[in-house]
């Protein structure tokens, strides 16, 4: 039973955090949202790339339960998405962001429990993606300012 809630949250988990961004009903947090999103990508590929950590279950580390994912473990991509949306969603809402917060720790503690990642990939994940998105929101922010926009 535990296993197929892992494999959910895993899998389909990561789209809470999103729903809240979408729920807070803000414009510019969608638009940031999307930006973030794009930005962790990206520095996750490169990332993974330049650390080529094999995953747990390759190397005997943890058990595999569930399908395995291609490529490398370091950092964890699911962690950075869902903490990029999170933090994202608690610049514009609290609640909400508190919502996608609980969301994104379950994702990443999925995947540690699936044998897909280490406790350090997801937690250097959950970093990276929050500071993105944070960097993101705050650098919009200053743009909006700067020419002239309010906040709606």
């Amino acid at each position: 039973m535990i296993d197929a809630v892992m494999i959910w949250l895993s899998n389909w988990g990561a789209a809470v955090p999103l729903l809240c961004v979408l729920a807070t009903r803000d414009k510019r947090a969608v638009r940031n949202l999307i930006l973030t999103l794009l930005l962790t990508w990206g520095v996750t590929d490169v990332l993974k790339l330049a650390f080529a950590r094999p995953r747990p279950f390759q190397v005997g580390a943890a058990p595999l339960i569930g399908s395995a994912p291609d490529g490398y473990s370091f950092p964890s991509q699911h962690a950075a998405f869902t903490f990029t949306s999170a933090t994202t969603a608690f610049l514009s809402s609290k609640t909400l962001g508190w919502v996608g917060f609980i969301f994104a720790a379950l994702v990443a503690y999925s995947r540690v429990y699936l044998g897909v990642h280490y406790w350090t990939d997801v937690l250097a994940g959950a970093i990276l993606g929050s500071a993105i998105a944070f960097g993101v929101n705050k650098g919009m922010a200053h743009l909006d300012r700067k020419n002239g926009k309010r906040k709606k």
